[in-house]
């Protein structure tokens, strides 16, 4: 009975801290969710690419998540769910600080994730390689100026 109560309080204890951190820790949880989709994305691309045979088909499904997902991204990073809100996140403070920065580099985004996409439904492989240099620089920038390095 011992043990019950102490694993009840153990569990109680957890919901206490999930609850604080609810809302802030949903928010990052899904966002770094989206983000490890997006890599997958252009890993997925890039290996097409580096391939002796590049399927269209397999290029297509990931160049539409990443130009759906970069219309999206802004939304992410509500005010609150940076490292103030005690929950484990790469992204800086700079994002809310210089949001019409983080806006353009996520316009810088869209665009080069739009092209690629644009590329990748016209068939044109030689587009589509064309179209990841941008893709990448964005990612870059954005990385560069708005997300902390890894500890």
């Amino acid at each position: 009975m011992k043990h019950v109560l102490l694993g009840a309080a153990a569990l109680a204890a957890i919901a206490t801290a999930a609850h604080a951190h609810g809302p802030a820790a949903a928010v990052v949880e899904a966002r770094q969710a989206n983000y490890k989709q997006m890599a997958a994305a252009v890993k997925g691309i890039n290996d097409q690419l580096r391939g002796g045979s590049p399927d269209l088909a397999a290029i297509r499904p990931r160049a539409a998540l990443l130009a759906h997902h970069a219309l999206l991204v802004l939304r992410w990073f509500p005010h609150g769910s940076g490292p103030q809100a005690g929950v484990q996140t790469r992204a800086r403070p700079e994002i809310w600080s210089d949001w019409g920065g983080f806006e353009r580099a996520g316009a810088r985004l869209l665009v080069a994730a739009r092209s690629l996409n644009q590329a990748a439904r016209s068939g044109d492989l030689a587009a589509v390689r064309a179209a990841i240099p941008a893709l990448t620089r964005a990612c870059s920038a954005c990385h560069d100026d708005y997300r902390a390095p890894e500890h």
